[in-house]
């Protein structure tokens, strides 16, 4: 079974660096979709969670497997936790290898496990990503307007449109058809969370 998901990683790591080497930064939302959309992520598990958990692991299994070989090809490679970038090269350039997450993506033995460990996992990358994500006027502005919110909206009438959204994208309701959905309303919800939670 591994040897298929190193094949497929191969298949992403050329597409990804394609990719990348025409707009050098994009989202990781932004990049699974245009995955999608080459048919190069294929339905890996008939358990919608294990399957975006799965197809998501074979995601950032090829970018770290980019990140080490990057420098071969005179480039850096940048994975934050929803942005990727390719930049230049340089000697005693500072990057942020996070060796525990490449550690985590490049074993495949942890492609397999539970729904719960799914979920764990899931909930502690939004709590992290809302405690270290900058809060701007433009993340704001975006964030209201992913939920379909005016700027003046309240923490209640956020919470409101995240339930709205949510029940109509989550991955385990609607077969990964809107999963970006999903995701990014709730990159927008954390936001927003923590911005009121912050303002009181």
């Amino acid at each position: 079974m591994n040897s298929n998901f190193e094949a497929l990683s191969l298949t992403l790591q050329q597409a990804i660096l394609a990719t990348l080497l025409q707009c050098q930064n994009c989202k990781l939302n932004a990049l699974f979709n245009q995955l999608k959309q080459q048919k190069l992520l294929h339905t890996l598990d008939s358990n919608p969670e294990q399957n975006l958990f799965k197809q998501n692991f074979l995601v950032m299994n090829a970018l770290f497997n980019l990140q080490h070989d990057a420098k071969e090809l005179g480039y850096s490679l940048i994975i934050e936790s929803i942005n990727i970038k390719l930049v230049k090269y340089q000697e005693n350039q500072v990057t942020n290898h996070n060796s525990a997450l490449s550690e985590y993506y490049l074993n495949f033995n942890n492609i397999a496990i539970s729904n719960d460990e799914i979920n764990q996992l899931l909930d502690n990358f939004w709590q992290y990503y809302a405690e270290h994500s900058t809060i701007t006027s433009d993340n704001l502005t975006t964030a209201f307007n992913t939920l379909g919110l005016a700027r003046d909206a309240n923490l209640k009438q956020v919470k409101r449109a995240w339930y709205k959204i949510a029940l109509a994208s989550h991955p385990d309701r609607q077969d990964n058809q809107h999963t970006s959905d999903y995701i990014t309303a709730n990159h927008a919800y954390q936001l927003l969370v923590k911005h009121f939670t912050q303002s009181k």
